[in-house]
């Protein structure tokens, strides 16, 4: 894998993991009522955080030095990721169950798919993560590590919105949803 298609698919994970592991989501709604403003999909990724950080640490923990920044991040991620993912959650959810059609009545409360979301996330990247891109994973990391969580968001956005438009037409899309064009929702 290389390491812009590491970006991407880590960006990826942090933004759909949870509409593309086990939930019975179909794929993408209309334009209008199935993609993610640019703040929507940030919300999402910022949620989606600790869930896919802690993942990645545990998957590449016996892969890396004790010196790694992978390796020291579960304090920043319960001091600075968590209480982000919970300012950002009632956005996130609401965000993400009208992005994706979900078997639920439309007066679900999102923190009822909360779980669900957060296991399928990490079971998404522990299992997509090989040992060979844990070191990738740690330096991608580590330079992101100082900046605040809603700019991380911002960044895994920016890394979706360049790939989608790199997307040849009639292309196949992944994902359960898009991040809006520009005036689109």
């Amino acid at each position: 894998m290389t390491t812009p298609q590491i970006f991407r698919n880590s960006a990826r994970a942090l933004l759909l993991a949870g509409a593309m592991v086990s939930l019975p989501v179909q794929a993408a709604q209309t334009a209008a009522g199935g993609c993610l403003t640019p703040t929507e999909a940030q919300s999402v990724a910022v949620a989606a955080l600790p869930d896919a950080l802690t993942s990645a640490r545990r998957a590449c923990l016996p892969h890396l030095p004790a010196t790694a920044a992978l390796t020291r991040s579960s304090a920043r991620i319960a001091q600075v990721y968590q209480p982000a993912a919970e300012r950002a959650w009632p956005k996130a959810g609401r965000a993400f169950m009208a992005a994706v059609e979900l078997p639920l009545p439309p007066e679900t409360d999102p923190a009822l798919v909360r779980p669900l979301l957060t296991a399928a996330i990490s079971a998404m990247v522990e299992q997509e993560i090989k040992p060979t891109d844990c070191s990738a994973i740690d330096e991608f990391y580590g330079a992101l590590e100082p900046l605040p969580p809603e700019n991380i968001g911002k960044l895994l956005v920016a890394i979706l919105k360049m790939d989608d438009s790199a997307k040849k037409p009639g292309a196949r899309d992944a994902t359960p949803f898009t991040i809006c064009k520009d005036g689109a929702k």
